[in-house]
C-alpha cells in the first residue's frame, strides 16, 4: 500500500472490487483466502499503517455486498459467504482470529451493507428490494449470542439494535412522506 491518501483509496477499491471480476463461483473461495490471509497476517503489520487495512477491509466488505446483490441475493451464495465469515475473520470464539478485523467488520458491516441498499434502491424501479434480512443478520446474530467475550457479544448486540433503530427511522420517514404526498395531492384538486 501507498503512503498517498488517494493512491491508498484507489487501491484499496480496485482490491475491494476484484470480487466482481470474478466469476460468481470463485467469488467466495476469493473472498475466504482473502481473510484468510489477512487474519493470519495482522499481527504483523505496521501499526502506523493500520488505517490503510481498515479503509482495504471496508472496500472488501463493500463489494461482497454488491457482489451478493448483483446475484440477488442468491440463498447459495449468501448461505456461503456466511459460512466464510462465521469460519474465518468473523468466527465468534477462534482466539487466533484478531479481534481488531471482528470489531472493525462489526463496525462496518451494516454501513457497508446500507450504501449497496441504496445503490439497488437507486437503480431499481420498484420499491420492494427482496432482501433476506435475516440471513444477512446471521454473521451478527451468531457472534451476539456465540461470542467469545462478552464485548465482542456487547458490540454485535449493539450493531444490530443500532440498524434496527435505523430501519424503523427510515419505514416511519418514508410513511411520513408518503401521508404528506397525500395530503398535498388532496389540496391541489
Amino acid at each position: 500500500m501507498s503512503d498517498k491518501p488517494l493512491i491508498q483509496q484507489a487501491l484499496a477499491n480496485d482490491l475491494g472490487s476484484l470480487v466482481m471480476e470474478l466469476p460468481a463461483s470463485n467469488a467466495v473461495p476469493f473472498l475466504k483466502a482473502f481473510w484468510q490471509i489477512h487474519c493470519q497476517e495482522w499481527h504483523g503489520l505496521d501499526r502506523i499503517r493500520l488505517d490503510k487495512y481498515y479503509l482495504l477491509l471496508r472496500r472488501v466488505i463493500y463489494f461482497s455486498f454488491q457482489f451478493l446483490a448483483r446475484e440477488n441475493w442468491d440463498h447459495v451464495y449468501l448461505d456461503a459467504y456466511n459460512d466464510m465469515l462465521l469460519e474465518g475473520p468473523l468466527h465468534p470464539s477462534d482466539r487466533t482470529k484478531p479481534d481488531a478485523i471482528r470489531y472493525h467488520i462489526i463496525d462496518i458491516y451494516y454501513e457497508e451493507l446500507e450504501k449497496v441498499l441504496d445503490d439497488v434502491r437507486s437503480k431499481s424501479e420498484t420499491d420492494e428490494l427482496n432482501v433476506p434480512m435475516e440471513e444477512i443478520n446471521r454473521p451478527m446474530e451468531v457472534i451476539s449470542k456465540e461470542g467469545a467475550t462478552k464485548v465482542l457479544r456487547n458490540k454485535a448486540k449493539e450493531a444490530i439494535k443500532q440498524h434496527e433503530l435505523e430501519m424503523s427511522a427510515m419505514a416511519e420517514d418514508d410513511n411520513e412522506n408518503d401521508g404528506e404526498d397525500d395530503g398535498e395531492d388532496d389540496g391541489e384538486e
